[in-house]
């Protein structure tokens, strides 16, 4: 049997579902609302008469009919007159019923926050027609962000007068509206701002929001990440003795570095450590950032190496990197590497362990990767011994020299 704090529980989910406003914007109406409850059969009515008669007196209590003058709203009774052989004429609640949708409001106290949420609404549609149906599609977007609507609207305006700014958010200047603001809430601002853009104003092929795609998408600039290289040989480097650089990808690309052979590895201390060698850099520490790499054209005119830990994670960025240069070659990756260090291997955990489809690995990486899924080891790189690497390094230098 239905309580009035299960009846209030259901008009507050209905409430929350947004469905109401959405039906107001769509003139249209969900009222009279009815709920649905579980009524005493004969023999409850008989073995639990007190409990029964309480059960409606509770009801009806908690109705509009128990107050109708205080102007509060909430539910009707409907009720049915059954006969009963031992019991006589009873009256039980046959439906609960909110007639109106005042009467509802009112019941929970939303009437006015509710009156605010269309006038806010119908205002938004005047002044951006374009909003009308994405505000009725997303009712609950729409209540769950009310308090900075106004905000919302003001970036949004901006960015409609000024498509693709060319400027970090920090330097905008909108009145009322702080940076932060738009760092906080990029996401709900991306959705209105593809619904208000005209296309020419979006860059569509940024599709997520990570690595800055806010910025991307609408034209901002941002801190991009640095790559950080070594040159190996004096004459590549830019002025005397400067070897270790950092710097944003963009420039990178623009600053075709005149050398034949670019080597690739993760760990930092290797990279560090790296042999100076003709002709050669090498670049280091980027992990799955790797891809960032796919904007230094000038890369694929060099000879690549990439050389990673032997888990499936080093072959998972193999993969990728090989996507953007077919050419990549993998260095200390290899069944031998691994068979000759295998007092240096660890687990790798089965809780983070790539199981993706690798699709740009050779036959014998594929192999390897594949074992690797299978019992997790991982050797990782820095334990390698410098003898070997340095060994294995000159090798792939000669290999490359009688091409």
């Amino acid at each position: 049997m239905i309580t009035p704090a299960q009846i209030q529980k259901k008009a507050k989910n209905l409430w929350n579902s947004g469905k109401i406003l959405k039906a107001t914007l769509n003139q249209e109406s969900l009222f009279p609302w009815t709920i649905t409850f579980r009524k005493p059969n004969a023999q409850q009515q008989v073995d639990d008469f007190s409990t029964v008669r309480q059960w409606v007196s509770n009801l009806k209590s908690h109705s509009k009919a128990s107050n109708p003058k205080a102007n509060n709203g909430g539910y009707e009774i409907e009720y049915k007159s059954i006969n009963h052989r031992q019991l006589g004429t009873q009256q039980l609640p046959t439906k609960i019923v909110f007639t109106s949708q005042d009467d509802f409001l009112r019941y929970l106290g939303k009437l006015r926050q509710f009156n605010a949420f269309v006038t806010m609404a119908e205002q938004s549609s005047l002044r951006f027609p374009v909003l009308k149906d994405w505000l009725a599609d997303n009712p609950r977007r729409f209540i769950k962000h009310f308090s900075i609507w106004a905000k919302l609207l003001a970036v949004c305006d901006y960015l409609i007068k000024n498509p693709y700014p060319n400027c970090y958010l920090r330097e905008l200047e909108i009145s009322g509206v702080d940076t932060k603001f738009i760092e906080s809430n990029k996401v709900i601002l991306a959705e209105l701002l593809d619904q208000l853009l005209p296309a020419n104003s979006i860059d569509h092929q940024v599709t997520t929001l990570k690595q800055h795609g806010f910025e991307r998408r609408y034209g901002f600039k941002f801190e991009q990440p640095l790559i950080r290289l070594r040159l190996l040989d004096q004459p590549l480097y830019p002025i005397p003795n400067i070897s270790d650089i950092s710097l944003p990808v963009s420039q990178l690309a623009q600053w075709k570095i005149p050398c034949q052979r670019v080597f690739i590895t993760e760990n930092k201390i290797n990279g560090l450590s790296f042999p100076d060698m003709e002709n050669s850099l090498v670049i280091f520490g980027l992990g799955y950032g790797i891809n960032q790499l796919a904007k230094v054209s000038w890369l694929s005119c060099c000879e690549i190496y990439y050389w990673g830990d032997i888990d499936t994670h080093g072959f998972s960025i193999l993969s990728n990197l090989r996507h953007y240069y077919p050419n990549v070659h993998s260095l200390m990756m290899d069944k031998i590497t691994q068979q000759q260090y295998q007092h240096l291997c660890v687990i790798e955990p089965e809780s983070s362990h790539c199981t993706h489809t690798l699709q740009y690995l050779s036959d014998a990486e594929q192999r390897l990767y594949q074992q690797l899924k299978q019992n997790h080891q991982r050797l990782e790189q820095e334990r390698l011994p410098m003898h070997y690497i340095k060994q294995q390094l000159q090798q792939a230098i000669s290999s490359s020299n009688t091409y």
